[in-house]
């Protein structure tokens, strides 16, 4: 059996693909390099007031002596400390716990509950992420028949600070200055590699962030966000349409209602370059780079969640860590009170696997006008803004039949063992292969002409045809019928935008064949 996944990406601080800084400031440091403050205005500051919620987490038990760190969580039975046997890139720890009635990570990862993974702070310059996430712990002790209630339905894994390293630095990147938010499938660093295998040997996640505060819109940079919740989830359209369905149409409106019932306002994720006209907003959309995709691609429930943030240094903090915590609980207890979810994602993984439609290479978004709430720069009113929406969820644009298998020659091992750290099964042939396969040529490419997070991307067309192919002992062949085959399907077609042609992991130009086969059914 499968182990059952509730993926619940939440992305309060940056956009984890834009809303926040895209970059590190010019003339990148080794460390360093945190964003200048830049605070609401007192006029501003009139809609974000505190929210009337109990917050145990360290920072507001005890804000003048916050422990660095604890040893054991020994006090509660269903609380395991459980250091990683890894490290950040400068060697800080990285400690997970776990919440649960079993024994062990081992018996619950074989047991029938839905497991939910948390981790917070990939973004080192988002501290309400993680402050979130111990805030939820705290109301986990202090509310014993609360967390047994929970327990009874799911198990529950815990990274409180995915990047030690920027949070030490106070800034979004790792110390090797790329965004870890970019690297769930190109898995260039060894933390990200370690990370990502111990999220896929468990499940799904919660991911949460900030998003940026001080951005100005309309032509005279007359607004800003409004909202302290920006809503999205995965949305990948290889990603089972139930699944997805469950995300948008049950999840997102009970964690609305749950935030409205605080005060606190919410939409959709968006993000959108500052003082045009019109305000121009972008949906969150797909893209197996970004966590919440990734997560989704699993054919798990993916969420991304956003709270305002970055560059407010302290200021609305207990407003933005009390909407960190409610998002959570929401999350948490829609999961618990659904007692059909558990079959309902079995029963669309098993359909996922076993389906002959054609998957999707890349999509495409649609336009609308609507209005998005933003809150006014000279009288601090919040008001409904028409802007232009760029929406998902996407539509097919490049489809292709499904192969049963990708065949992988030896050369490409390094490929293989990104595969394997996203969850893939592998299996490398004993015998020589012999047989006919739809190969690929290159038609066009087009690089880019900077770097994208360590790589210049290399965006390809190509054309199929049939062949025969003989490749030796120790190639690899890649069954799609398994359920994180969409992993697959982002990674090795040759078009999709994170796909190892893309990134650059396997050069190719004009002409060129793809040397990753497609294995059809006869």
């Amino acid at each position: 059996m499968y182990a059952r996944a509730l993926s619940v990406g939440l992305a309060i601080t940056g956009y984890a693909h834009a809303q926040s800084e895209t970059a590190p400031p010019p003339g990148d440091l080794y460390g360093g390099n945190s964003l200048a403050v830049i605070q609401d205005s007192e006029t501003v500051s009139q809609a974000f007031p505190e929210v009337d919620i109990e917050l145990r987490s360290p920072y507001f038990l005890n804000r003048d002596r916050a422990n660095a760190g604890f040893a054991n969580a020994d006090r509660n039975d269903w609380i395991t400390y459980r250091p990683a046997d890894y490290k950040t890139e400068e060697g800080r720890p990285l400690p997970y716990v776990f919440l649960s009635q079993s024994a062990s990570i081992g018996e619950a990862t074989n047991n029938t509950k839905l497991k939910v993974y948390i981790q917070a702070a990939i973004h080192g310059n988002e501290p309400a992420a993680d402050e979130g996430a111990l805030a939820l712990l705290g109301k986990m002790e202090a509310n014993q028949t609360w967390t047994a209630s929970l327990l009874e339905k799911m198990d529950i894994l815990m990274l409180p600070r995915w990047n030690a390293d920027g949070v030490a630095y106070f800034q979004r990147r790792m110390a090797c200055n790329l965004d870890p938010n970019r690297e769930a499938v190109k898995l260039d660093r060894q933390q990200t590699r370690d990370i990502w295998r111990r999220t896929h040997e468990y499940a799904p996640h919660i991911d949460m962030h900030e998003y940026t505060a001080s951005t100005t819109f309309g032509e005279n940079g007359e607004y800003q966000h409004a909202v302290d919740v920006m809503l999205g989830i995965a949305a990948d359209l290889n990603i089972h349409p139930d699944i997805r369905d469950q995300a948008l149409n049950v999840f997102l409106p009970n964690i609305g209602d749950r935030l409205e019932s605080y005060g606190l306002r919410h939409d959709y994720y968006v993000t959108g370059p500052a003082n045009t006209s019109v305000p121009e907003f972008t949906q969150s959309g797909t893209g197996a780079r970004f966590a919440e995709s990734a997560t989704g691609l699993t054919q798990a429930i993916a969420f991304l969640f956003e709270t305002r943030g970055i560059r407010l240094a302290d200021q609305h903090f207990q407003r933005r860590v009390a909407s960190q915590l409610v998002k959570l609980t929401s999350v948490l207890e829609t999961a618990r009170d659904d007692d059909n979810l558990y079959n309902l994602i079995e029963n669309a993984r098993s359909e996922f696997i076993n389906s002959n439609e054609d998957i999707v290479i890349t999509d495409a978004t649609t336009t609308i006008n609507r209005t998005y709430p933003l809150v006014s720069r000279e009288n601090g009113s919040v008001v409904e803004v028409p802007v232009t929406f760029i929406e998902t969820p996407t539509i097919a644009n490049l489809t292709r039949s499904r192969p049963e298998a990708y065949l992988i020659p030896r050369t490409w091992l390094d490929v293989v063992a990104k595969l394997e750290i996203l969850g893939l099964e592998v299996q490398t042939l004993d015998y020589e292969y012999r047989g006919t396969v739809e190969a690929m040529t290159i038609t066009n490419n087009t690089l880019a002409t900077s770097l994208y997070e360590g790589h210049v991307l290399n965006t390809v067309t190509t054309n199929t045809t049939t062949k025969e192919v003989s490749l030796p002992a120790g190639s690899f062949l890649v069954s799609t019928r398994q359920k994180n085959a969409g992993l697959a399907f982002a990674v090795l077609e040759p078009e999709s935008t994170d796909s190892y042609v893309t990134f650059n992991f396997i050069p190719l130009d004009v002409n060129d064949e793809y040397p990753i086969y497609r294995v059809m059914a006869n």
